[in-house]
């Protein structure tokens, strides 16, 4: 788990990064099975979001994320940025449904027509996806490396009783069995 702790401001754009995630099609699926999966970062979002209704603007708000979770969030942010340009550009409207509602609920002070907008928050998106980067790069990582030991496994159960234990013996000897 990795543990991050973000300013009101970060934290609102981490949320609508989730919305972005949430709101693309399969985000939720695991590739696999094909099927709806709670390891990403919806459970985050139900989280998260509460906390954001009854904070103040110097608040520090605490997020726990597992390795799958903050290598969906590193691609997110970086996803939000683009739509952010976009949305800044197309007079708020995004292919991405849901964006635009939270985009009003979560930076209300763009939605009265202020002189804001999402293009003024993209450096800020920016600026949190390169402070977040070293950790992305960790849980990615770690996410190989847990796959590679799962196909590992698999492959061993596979290959059945009589290969692992021609395996063992060789290791007893000395010898790889395979």
């Amino acid at each position: 788990m990795a543990a991050f702790q973000l300013h009101l401001p970060d934290a609102r754009l981490v949320a609508l990064a989730i919305h972005y995630h949430l709101g693309r099609p399969g985000s939720e699926t695991d590739a696999a099975t094909l099927q709806r999966h709670s390891l990403g970062l919806g459970p985050v979002l139900e989280t998260l979001e509460p906390q954001l209704a009854g904070s103040g603007e110097s608040e520090v708000i605490e997020v726990d994320l597992s390795a799958y979770q903050v290598t969906r969030l590193g691609a997110a942010l970086h996803g939000t940025v683009n739509e952010l340009k976009q949305f800044g550009m197309a007079d708020g409207r995004s292919a991405v449904p849901g964006f635009a509602e939270a985009f009003g609920r979560l930076f209300p002070e763009a939605a009265v027509g202020e002189a804001f907008d999402a293009l003024d928050l993209v450096p800020d998106a920016v600026r949190l996806r390169r402070r977040i980067a070293d950790a992305v790069r960790e849980a990615e990582a770690e996410v190989e490396a847990a796959r590679e030991a799962a196909q590992a496994e698999a492959e061993r159960q596979r290959r059945g009783p009589l290969r692992r234990l021609l395996d063992r013996l060789g290791a007893l000897f000395g010898r790889g069995g395979s």
